[in-house]
């Protein structure tokens, strides 16, 4: 049987997960090289996570900035942060996200396109509405034509 270590507060690992579970929770997504919408970098995205992990908070943001994961980027004069929508972005994502779901002893993302997309987990699997689909295949468009 692998022993498999569990992540603990403050992990890079945690933190990563923390800060991409976060921005998709609340729909915080930069799409085809434009930001909608975004949290405080420095203010709200460490809300909910314990102070004393702040400067890891932000390093690892730069981290996933840095990956393409994240975008940061200057909103009335402070730093702001959004996930990245792109295919490519959630797949890479999703396991760093999954990861911190099970440490925290949250059921993981199925990584369906509505999930992610809603932000909900969806109660009866069935397919996705046609106002889903005309939403998704816009921002694949859009996230094609960067």
């Amino acid at each position: 049987m692998d022993w498999i270590p569990t992540l603990k507060k403050g992990d890079p690992e945690h933190v990563r997960g923390f800060i991409l579970y976060k921005l998709w929770l609340s729909r915080c997504w930069a799409r085809g090289g434009r930001h909608h919408k975004h949290i405080d970098l420095e203010n709200d995205l460490p809300k909910n996570y314990d102070k004393k992990f702040r400067g890891v908070i932000l390093s690892e943001a730069r981290e996933l900035h840095a990956r393409g994961l994240v975008t940061i980027f200057k909103s009335e004069g402070r730093d702001a942060i959004s996930a990245v929508f792109s295919e490519e972005c959630i797949q890479v994502g999703l396991p760093i996200v999954n990861t911190y779901l099970k440490a925290v002893g949250q059921e993981p993302l199925e990584g369906t396109i509505r999930e992610i997309i809603t932000g909900k987990r969806p109660a009866a699997k069935g397919s996705l509405t046609q106002e889903e689909l005309r939403k998704y295949a816009r921002m694949h468009r859009q996230a094609q034509n960067r």
